[in-house]
């Protein structure tokens, strides 16, 4: 069984899955209150399904800094506890498999100050960053090519944006984060590239690095 924790944003998300059947899940908009809510879903959920969890798929960002240590700080608690492997899975991954394309296809996420997180995404399964960024929200049409593919997380880019960006052939679709692609794409990773050790799993954290990671 796998359990995925997505908590970096202002909802708590904990989901259970048996290959890509969903078991049980829960989510919450409290963003105050990750750090108890994770682990009280996580045992509930436990109660419910009755079956162990083989590996453990948590949202590693970019995101709320507080609300991704609380989420990578519970999964990796939890694999050492009882030997078991992690996954990471960007947040970008999660909103570029929301839509199939073979276009070139970036994503981006509201990182606040006027400021857009900016990734590039590889046309494979799993969507894997090939480079991101952190850019102002006026540079966006400066940044996206003509003719690409712009998922963004809903909230992130006003109308006005948008309209500017489709004369240019950007083809702009918004998407949510999912607790199920968070799981799907890590048990996609993790039969194709195995899991991590949990201590060696870091969030990804982007402002801090100079805009680039």
């Amino acid at each position: 069984m796998i359990l995925a924790i997505e908590t970096s944003s202002s909802v708590c998300a904990v989901g259970f899955y048996f290959e890509s059947e969903l078991l049980v899940d829960y989510q919450s908009e409290a963003p105050m209150k990750h750090s108890e809510l994770v682990g009280k879903y996580v045992e509930e959920g436990l109660k419910k399904t009755n079956r162990p969890v083989r590996l453990v798929v948590v949202a590693i960002g970019p995101g709320s800094f507080t609300g991704l240590r609380i989420g990578l700080s519970y999964a990796q608690g939890f694999c050492f506890g009882k030997n078991i492997p992690i996954i990471g899975i960007s947040n970008h991954q999660v909103l570029a498999r929301q839509v199939p394309n073979d276009k070139a296809t970036y994503t981006v996420i509201d990182a606040h100050r006027q400021e857009l997180y900016c990734a590039k995404h590889r046309l494979n399964d799993l969507r894997e960053i090939d480079s991101q960024t952190i850019i102002k929200s006026a540079e966006i049409e400066n940044i996206i090519p003509n003719g690409s593919q712009l998922i963004f997380l809903k909230g992130t880019l006003e109308e006005k944006k948008i309209d500017l960006l489709a004369k240019r052939d950007i083809l702009c679709t918004p998407a949510y984060y999912r607790i199920d692609i968070l799981a799907e794409t890590g048990r996609l990773q993790f039969y194709e590239k195995g899991g991590k050790n949990p201590e060696d799993l870091q969030p990804m954290y982007i402002r801090p690095f100079a805009g680039v990671k």
